[in-house]
């Protein structure tokens, strides 16, 4: 069975190494990543993992004023390891598949699941700075273990997901979720392999789960988008590849940095996560390569906190700590208000 993950990068070269391993060790067999205006090494990096036959890596430079991610989507859509694919999954590097199911592999969870399934959606679980400032040489995964509860819906991402999906059944890729053809409806189920009602299955630019109980029994995605403070200074510099208008700033801090429960469910993985890290380093030049990228970030925060925002934004996310889970009420409350804003606009 062939699994694709597609992904677009830019200046995330400490994290590069873990997330390609986490995904072989749940059986991704082709990795297709564009990079773009990279100043951490990260290219040369992938350069590397691709003459290593580790990934496929694509320097991507997209036309003016096209989104950065949309344009490499859907040269992604177009390669050949995409039309080979049994499966594919498009995420960020700051997102990791957990797997309940069996050995916790993409194959037990697609052998849980109705065997006519299109599309499985991996529900959100937004993951805080669990305190930590500094940029470590750890893995992410092991960093970060508080989260989120399951049933938060307010913000709303927190309900959002992301999709492990056959690629023949679908017309185009999203960043979310793939394009349906307009003749063909995919049966989608959800994180528990339950089949999803159609206001959300049908309907390509519905993105949240809100409204599906209980939907993350066999799968979910982490999603670490935060890391630690000085990580999410760095971050706050390069912006986001899909939304160059939304700023990555104190209000994005505050909107994911839930460490209201713990999630341990990513430490069962890491004795076969460490070593499939320490293979690639062993790899001739990849461990330099993936030093020097840590480097850059460190140096790199330093510049930015040397600078009158830079320090002031660090100062309020440190002071910020965490954010409050709402009571179920209040949530569903400014759910509401949200609901009305958005038709008004």
């Amino acid at each position: 069975m062939k699994i694709l993950s597609a992904t677009t990068i830019r200046n995330e070269g400490p994290y590069l190494l873990e997330w390609i391993a986490w995904h072989q060790m749940l059986g991704v067999t082709d990795f297709l990543v564009y990079s773009n205006d990279c100043e951490d090494g990260s290219d040369r990096l992938l350069d590397l993992l691709d003459s290593h036959a580790v990934i496929s890596h694509q320097r991507h430079d997209p036309p003016s004023g096209k989104s950065i991610q949309w344009s490499a989507l859907h040269s992604a859509w177009r390669h050949d390891l995409r039309k080979r694919a049994d499966w594919m999954l498009i995420s960020d590097l700051d997102e990791f598949p957990v797997i309940h199911a069996g050995a916790g592999r993409l194959a037990d969870l697609i052998g849980a699941v109705p065997a006519d399934t299109d599309a499985i959606a991996l529900p959100w679980r937004l993951f805080g700075a669990n305190g930590r400032s500094d940029i470590a040489d750890a893995p992410v995964t092991a960093q970060f273990n508080r989260a989120a509860p399951p049933g938060m819906i307010h913000p709303i991402a927190a309900t959002f997901f992301k999709s492990l999906f056959r690629p023949k059944s679908f017309a185009g890729a999203g960043v979310h979720r793939p394009r349906h053809r307009k003749e063909q409806i995919p049966n989608w189920v959800d994180g528990s392999g339950l089949a999803m009602p159609s206001y959300i299955g049908e309907r390509d630019k519905r993105l949240s789960l809100l409204g599906v109980h209980e939907n993350r029994a066999l799968a979910e995605m982490h999603h670490y988008s935060l890391r630690s403070a000085q990580g999410f200074m760095v971050k706050s510099q390069r912006g986001l590849p899909n939304r160059s208008s939304k700023r990555i700033d104190l209000a994005y801090w505050i909107e994911r940095n839930f460490n209201a429960v713990e999630n341990a469910a990513a430490l069962r993985f890491q004795p076969a996560l460490v070593q499939r890290i320490e293979a690639l380093k062993a790899l001739p030049g990849v461990a330099d390569l993936h030093r020097s990228a840590i480097d850059w970030h460190r140096t790199r925060f330093r510049q930015i906190v040397a600078t009158p925002q830079g320090y002031e934004l660090f100062c309020r996310i440190r002071i910020a700590a965490e954010s409050t889970v709402l009571p179920d009420a209040e949530q569903r409350t400014l759910l509401r208000m949200f609901s009305r804003v958005e038709a008004s606009g």
